[in-house]
């Protein structure tokens, strides 16, 4: 009985500790399932919360995914847009907008780009105009035979008439016999008029040399054909006649040289040793040079285009004014004092403006603009310098614009678009001030060197009709003649009767 109680009672024990085993793990496992009811909840409002902000998440990510992916891309676009900024730039560059001369616009169509006035269309009050009328010395013309007046009458004689004219002119072939004792044998020449309107088509008419004979052959109705070599000759002789030194003193003795340069092409130049060398299948370049004022033209052809050749012209050497010229580093070393042509100045800071866009440059062209213009102000009413005070003002506007121009340049990255076209800029207004504000500063200086230009303009247009010169000697010439006639018609001579008057007259037939 014993025995079976002590069985019972370990049962009851073991029973016992079980069920506080299972009591503790229950009660472990109510605190562990709390815990993942407090996890879950945890977890669920994570869940909630990155749903929440997931779209926003997944685009910020794409975006910063795209950004860095797009980078690289824009990096390279960027500088493609500078590389065709820079190309764009550069095309449209012509005479209007930068240095470039005209004879390299091609078949660009260059707008107008003067400056808009506030004058009228048509011509300006106290313009001459020019109309045709009778010479009121038409009596001393024709006792001079140099006019026929022809009267074709209606009305008997003694009557009232109104006439009514026609002019006109008369081309005839005049064919002179002198006729002398025998002796040496006959000969037959040209006339003067023949030849020196043969010069002054030439030279002045810019008619090529085969044109020039085959007008001659019409206007003689076939009577005439003058050889080429016979028309380059009496250019030769018309040259030899010539004598620029009392030009060449002209220019010396007066205040302002202009000077300036333009290429020509020829079959034939001197070497460097002074020796004539042709071209074979192709063309030399050489230069003709002007120097020139308000009366007087002087060109010089030379073959190389170098500050030794200015010298061997032997006239800026000994000048000892103002000279006028293009920003050339060569002419800088001649004369008393320079003044840098303001027109070519002006078209480059126009092509800064609205190639680089760079608004600096065009406030500095239009300083230069209103500068001349008051100084043509000035002039029109016979004042010869500019105000003292009104003077400084330019000067410190010209610093004010320059320090401008540099703080620009400062901020401005390293070679970037515009930047190499500022910097050079802003140093050569720097470096070259006096000879930009030489003008205003002294008013026997231009702003300009356009006279030069002009007086260098038909080489171009006879090129453009000849090609090329075909000698050395024919460009020679061809400086000479046309410095005497361009001399005359600045100094408003009659240019056939000019050059009639220096041509060699013609021995007697009977010598």
């Amino acid at each position: 009985m014993i025995r079976r109680s002590n069985g019972l009672y370990s049962q009851i024990e073991d029973l016992a500790y079980e069920n506080e085993r299972i009591a503790e793990e229950n009660r472990m496992l109510r605190a562990e399932n709390s815990e993942h009811r407090s996890e879950n909840a945890r977890l669920r409002k994570r869940i909630e919360a990155l749903e929440a902000t997931m779209e926003e998440r997944i685009k910020k990510a794409v975006e910063e995914a795209v950004a860095a992916a797009v980078a690289p891309l824009h990096a390279i676009i960027a500088e493609k847009d500078k590389e065709i900024m820079r190309l764009k730039s550069q095309l449209n560059k012509d005479s209007s907008n930068s240095s470039k001369p005209p004879g390299s616009n091609g078949f660009k169509k260059i707008p107008n780009n003067r400056e808009k006035s506030n004058k009228e269309q048509g011509g300006q009050h106290g313009h001459k105009g020019n109309r045709l009328n009778i010479p009121e010395n038409l009596d001393e013309l024709v006792a001079a035979g140099w006019a026929e007046h022809i009267v074709l009458s209606d009305v008997p004689e003694g009557e009232p008439y109104v006439s009514d004219w026609t002019v006109d002119i008369k081309i005839v072939t005049v064919f002179t016999e002198h006729r002398r004792k025998p002796g040496k044998p006959p000969k037959i020449e040209y006339g003067t008029q023949l030849k020196v309107l043969a010069v002054y088509l030439s030279v002045i008419g810019l008619i090529a040399i085969k044109r020039l004979s085959q007008f001659f052959h019409e206007i003689s109705h076939n009577t005439i054909t003058v050889s080429k070599a016979a028309l380059a000759e009496f250019t030769h002789i018309a040259a030899d006649a010539v004598s620029l030194e009392p030009y060449v003193h002209d220019l010396l003795n007066g205040k302002v040289i202009n000077v300036d340069e333009t290429p020509i092409k020829t079959t034939e130049r001197p070497n460097e040793s002074g020796i004539l060398e042709t071209a074979e299948k192709t063309t030399f370049n050489a230069y003709i040079r002007t120097y020139s004022n308000s009366r007087t033209t002087i060109l010089t052809a030379n073959p190389f285009k170098t500050e030794e050749s200015v010298i061997t012209d032997n006239i800026l050497s000994r000048f000892h004014g103002i000279v006028s010229q293009d920003h050339e580093a060569k002419f800088y070393n001649f004369g008393n004092a320079n003044a840098t042509c303001g027109a070519h100045i002006t078209r480059e800071l126009k092509g800064m403006s609205d190639l680089q866009m760079l608004e600096w440059a065009g406030g500095v062209r239009q300083f230069f603009l209103g500068m001349n213009a008051y100084k043509n102000h000035d002039v029109h009413n016979n004042i010869t310098s500019c105000e003292p005070f009104v003077l400084r003002l330019f000067e410190t506007y010209y610093d004010d614009l320059l320090q401008e121009g540099k703080r620009q340049l400062s901020v401005m990255p390293p070679k970037s678009f515009g930047w190499d076209e500022l910097r050079r800029m802003t140093n050569r207004l720097e470096k070259y001030k006096d000879n930009y504000l030489l003008f205003i500063r002294d008013y026997d200086a231009p702003f300009t060197n356009n006279l030069s230009e002009r007086d260098l303009r038909h080489c171009k247009t006879k090129q453009k009709v000849s090609g090329c010169f075909r000698s050395w000697r024919g460009v020679l010439d061809y400086c000479k003649v046309r410095s005497f006639l361009d001399t005359a018609k600045k100094r408003n001579h009659n240019l056939l009767e000019t050059l009639l008057s220096i041509w060699p007259q013609p021995t007697s037939a009977g010598q």
